[in-house]
């Protein structure tokens, strides 16, 4: 689910801390990057049918955002730290911690829960009445990335290149 976790994720951060100096473009990156993560991982290394695995533990979650404080600073580290943030919350939007093998890793061992499953399949295509739930989330997320365009304006071409260029939303 990509727009869900996108739009949640933004609709999280404005909710709690509005439009301080926060780089959105931060929290949008860091709200996918555990399936991009995860995915990759998969292709060569991890195999099962969740589809979840080290990029869904809330301990690598910490360590990147750590990384982030440790070998950043300034304007840079504010930005990049939105990464942090948006990973944390696609971790919440994905409920993980109704997979604590995974979500605790390695806290349990080194295995991961088998489920839930990550909704990536064919099947969601193929049979997508079974998969209301995820196409539901997916168009909240839509419903709710929209508002931001609208709200902010951000269809004016100059007010989304600025928002491409530093990632904050203006009113």
């Amino acid at each position: 689910m990509l727009l869900w976790h996108l739009g949640i994720a933004t609709l999280i951060v404005y909710v709690t801390l509005g439009r301080r100096r926060i780089d959105y473009r931060m929290i949008l990156i860091g709200a996918v990057l555990p399936d991009f993560v995860d995915g990759g991982l998969g292709l060569f290394f991890f195999e099962g049918p969740a589809g979840r695995w080290i990029a869904h533990s809330v301990f690598t979650a910490i360590a990147v955002t750590v990384l982030i404080i440790l070998a950043f600073s300034g304007d840079q580290r504010q930005s990049l730290f939105g990464i942090g943030v948006g990973w944390l919350l696609h971790l919440v939007a994905d409920g993980m911690w109704a997979a604590p093998e995974t979500f605790l890793w390695p806290a349990f061992g080194t295995g991961f829960s088998s489920t839930p499953s990550e909704p990536y399949t064919w099947d969601l295509f193929l049979d997508p009445i079974a998969h209301l739930t995820t196409w539901g989330g997916e168009l909240i997320g839509v419903a709710i990335l929209a508002w931001f365009w609208v709200a902010f304006r951000l269809g004016e071409y100059d007010r989304f290149k600025l928002f491409l260029s530093d990632g904050y939303l203006r009113p």
